[in-house]
């Protein structure tokens, strides 16, 4: 595929609710194919404190070695790269309600200052993205498939609108959050079945597939 350009045009337009939900089927997926013991994901949840009640954008549960943790996800649409102060009042909340992780969604960046206290703190800030796939032009003299069969334009009808990048303690640059590897070998699966269908070939897929595409991704 052609290069693209990391653009926050699209979900930045959806309304916040819609970002959020997206936020925890991206959450969900991520938990599933990680096979995550006892998950469940909240989203727009209330909870009591010490010093005052909370809403939470998305809460999540999950058992690990014997224990229940806890997840406080806050999803922000913004347009600028995301503070260091915002970030130091998610830490802020963690603290009152008890939680043992936090995360941080954003449609925009963050600055040099968010990032060095979140890893100091254990937080993980991720990015979402628009996610397009640019068409690819068919090779002279081959029949060109009609819409429903052309494995090209199956990717480009399937392919997440939404991409989303990790920034955790553990990472000096970050990584590929979305599509999970599980979602990218599936559209490329069927694919190939048109592909073998139409054209008679088909690429061969490995379990790398993914990996290398994030590569491709934060390359862009």
């Amino acid at each position: 595929m052609n290069d693209t350009e990391n653009t926050q045009d699209y979900v930045c337009s959806i309304s916040p609710t819609e970002f959020e939900e997206f936020c925890m089927e991206l959450l969900k997926s991520y938990a599933i194919e990680e096979g995550l013991k006892e998950f469940s994901i909240d989203h727009n949840v209330k909870m009591e404190a010490a010093d005052g009640t909370y809403q939470i954008d998305i809460y999540s549960r999950f058992t690990a070695v014997g224990v229940q943790f806890r997840v406080l996800c806050e999803c922000k649409q913004y347009t600028s790269p995301v503070k260091r102060e915002r970030v130091e009042l998610l830490e802020s909340r963690l603290k009152s309600l008890g939680m043992h992780k936090g995360i941080l969604l954003s449609t925009s960046g963050f600055q040099s200052g968010a990032i060095q206290f979140a890893k100091a703190h254990g937080i993980a800030l991720i990015q979402v993205y628009d996610q397009s796939c640019h068409k690819v032009s068919h090779s002279a003299g081959v029949e060109v498939a009609t819409d429903d069969k052309d494995p090209i334009k199956y990717i480009e009808d399937h392919w997440p609108p939404y991409r989303a990048f990790c920034f955790t303690e553990r990472t000096e640059e970050p990584t590929v959050l979305f599509p999970t590897t599980e979602i990218v070998n599936k559209i490329y699966a069927e694919a190939n079945k048109l592909l073998m269908e139409q054209y008679g070939f088909e690429v061969p897929l490995s379990k790398d597939m993914c990996s290398e595409n994030n590569d491709y991704q934060n390359k862009a």
